[in-house]
Formats: C-alpha cells, structure tokens, sequence
C-alpha cells in the first residue's frame, strides 16, 4: 500500500477488516480482533460494535437500495 508516494519504501504486515474493508497495519498495533460469526480478521472499531456486517453484505444492501431508488443517506441512517 502506498502511503505517500514520496517516502522510502516500507514494508508492514496488514489485515483487511472484512466488516469495513478498512487496512490494518500489524506493526506494533493490536490487529484489532476476530469475529466468530463469519470467521474473519476485523478492525478494532468493527470488533467493538460485537455485531456481524460483512463489507459484502453491505454493498449488496446498497445496490438493492439503489436499484430501488433510495437514497444513499438513508440506508446509512436505517443501518
């Protein structure tokens, strides 16, 4: 992953929360957690909220939204 273009590069070990799709840098950080539902590395923020959302799961919900016509801001607010 490249983080700014005009530094040396670095190499670190990385997890991807399968709840947020958010990269997770593993040097000297906790790698967040592990949801027992789906059998995945999460975020820390992600394995705080104790529920199972797959980033999967949510992009299908917003193309169905979309495919239905709602909008954007009101699936976030529906969950």
């Amino acid at each position: 992953m490249i983080v700014d273009p005009s530094a040396p590069v670095r190499e670190w070990d990385t997890i991807t929360c399968h709840h947020c799709n958010v990269p997770v840098f593993l040097k000297g950080r906790d790698p967040g957690g592990f949801c027992r539902c789906c059998m995945r590395a999460v975020c820390g923020a992600c394995a705080d909220k104790g529920t199972c959302t797959p980033f999967e799961k949510k992009l299908e919900q917003f193309e169905k939204a979309a495919l239905q016509g709602r909008r954007l801001d009101e699936l976030l607010r529906t969950g």
